[in-house]
C-alpha cells in the first residue's frame, strides 16, 4: 500500500498478508487487517489524507501533489462517501431547503436536499424537475424520516419545484430564498441595462456597477454609480432605485413587511420596465413564500451559506468526467461527515 511520505520520499508498505487453509473452503486470506482496505491501493493513513485534502483542493489538483492517478483517488473518495451517507440520519429533520446546480454549463442538473437546521446535505439526486421531490419523499424514509413530518421548505421559485412542494409536501410551509430572489431581481436589472446599452453608450462596461453590493464596489465604480445617481434619468438607474429599495424590505420591522411590499409593488410598476414587470409578476405570484422569507432570518442565513458552499464545488466540477463525482463531492463539503479509517 502506498502510505505517508517520509522526509518527501514515497513510502510504500509490503506486508504478506496472513493466510488460511481450511479443508472444507480452501485457501482463504485474512480480509480485514490494520494496515489498509482489502484490494485498495492505499493505507487507511493514505486514504484519511485523500479525504482531508479534497475539503480544499480539486482532485486533478491532489493527483499532482501526490503523484497519483485520479482514478484511484475517485475511487477512495466514492468509497468513504458512500459508507457515510449510509449513516445520515433524518428521524428530527423539520425544514428542507432545496437547491440546483449544474455539473457542467447548461448540462447535467442536479437537486440538493439540505437540513436547515443543521446545515448538513442529507440527498443529492440528478435532474430538477418535480421527479426529485418524488424520490427525496421516498428516500426520506430509507433515511429514519417521516415526509409528514417537514414544515418548512426553502427553494427558488421555479415551476417544477413548485409542483414538487404541491404534490408531496404540500402540508409544509413554503419560503422563496432570498439568494434566489435577489438572483432574479439582479438577473431584472441587467436586463434592462442590456436594452438601454444600445441607445446609449454610457452603459457600457457597467454591469457590475449596478449588480455589485455598494461594500464591494471598486473606486471608480462607486464614483461612477454616484454619478448616475445624482444626475442621471436613465431607465437603468430607477431599475437600480428598485432593487435598492426592494433589499431595504428585509431590513424593516416584520409588522410592516407586507404594507411596504405592496407600495414597493405598485412604485416598481409605474416605472413600465418589462423586465421589472416581469419580476414584479413573480412576485405577486408568489407572495405568500417571498414573505416569508423576508420574515425568517434563519432560512435566509442557511441558505446563503450553502450557497457559498455549492458555488465552490461548482468551481472545482471543471474537468469532472461524471456526474457522481460532482455529487459525491456535495456531500462531502456540505456535511460534517466522520469517516472511519480502518
Amino acid at each position: 500500500w502506498r502510505h505517508l511520505d517520509i522526509c518527501d520520499y514515497q513510502c510504500y508498505l509490503n506486508i504478506k498478508i496472513p493466510r488460511v487453509n481450511c479443508s472444507e473452503h480452501g485457501v482463504k486470506v485474512i480480509s480485514k487487517h490494520p494496515f489498509g482496505r482489502q484490494n485498495s491501493h492505499y493505507s487507511f493513513k493514505f486514504d484519511k489524507l485523500i479525504m482531508n485534502k479534497v475539503r480544499e483542493m480539486s482532485v486533478t489538483a491532489i493527483s499532482k501533489e501526490l503523484a497519483e492517478p485520479d482514478n484511484n483517488l475517485w475511487r477512495v473518495i466514492h468509497h468513504y462517501i458512500s459508507k457515510a451517507i449510509e449513516q445520515i440520519d433524518c428521524s428530527k429533520t423539520t425544514k428542507i431547503g432545496v437547491d440546483e446546480k449544474s455539473c457542467k454549463k447548461g448540462h447535467n442538473y442536479v437537486t440538493i436536499f439540505t437540513d436547515l437546521e443543521t446545515s448538513n446535505v442529507i440527498y443529492v439526486v440528478e435532474g430538477r424537475d418535480e421527479a426529485t421531490f418524488a424520490q427525496f419523499y421516498e428516500k426520506l424514509f430509507a433515511l429514519t424520516g417521516d415526509p409528514n413530518y417537514i414544515k418548512l421548505v426553502s427553494m427558488d421559485m421555479s415551476k417544477s419545484f413548485i409542483s414538487g412542494h404541491k404534490t408531496y409536501f404540500s402540508h409544509a410551509e413554503l419560503y422563496f430564498d432570498r439568494f434566489h430572489i435577489k438572483k432574479a431581481l439582479n438577473k431584472a436589472v441587467d436586463d434592462v441595462r442590456k436594452q438601454e446599452v444600445t441607445s446609449n453608450s454610457i452603459l457600457k462596461n457597467t454591469k457590475y456597477v449596478f449588480l455589485k453590493n455598494e461594500n464591494n464596489l471598486t473606486q471608480k465604480q462607486t464614483e461612477l454609480l454616484s454619478e448616475f445617481l445624482k444626475s442621471s434619468t436613465l431607465d437603468t438607474v430607477k431599475a437600480y432605485q428598485a432593487k435598492i429599495q426592494f433589499d431595504l424590505l428585509w431590513t424593516i420591522p416584520n409588522k410592516a413587511k407586507e404594507t411596504m411590499l405592496e407600495k414597493w409593488i405598485e412604485q416598481a410598476s409605474i416605472l413600465a420596465l418589462k423586465p421589472i414587470d416581469k419580476f414584479v409578476k413573480m412576485i405577486n405570484n408568489h407572495k405568500k413564500g417571498v414573505l416569508n422569507s423576508m420574515k425568517s432570518t434563519v432560512t435566509n442565513a442557511v441558505s446563503e451559506g450553502l450557497n457559498s458552499v455549492f458555488q465552490l464545488v461548482k468551481a472545482r466540477a471543471r474537468g469532472f468526467r461524471n456526474i457522481t463525482n460532482f455529487m459525491n463531492l456535495i456531500y462531502h463539503l456540505g456535511n460534517d461527515f466522520v469517516y472511519n479509517f480502518h
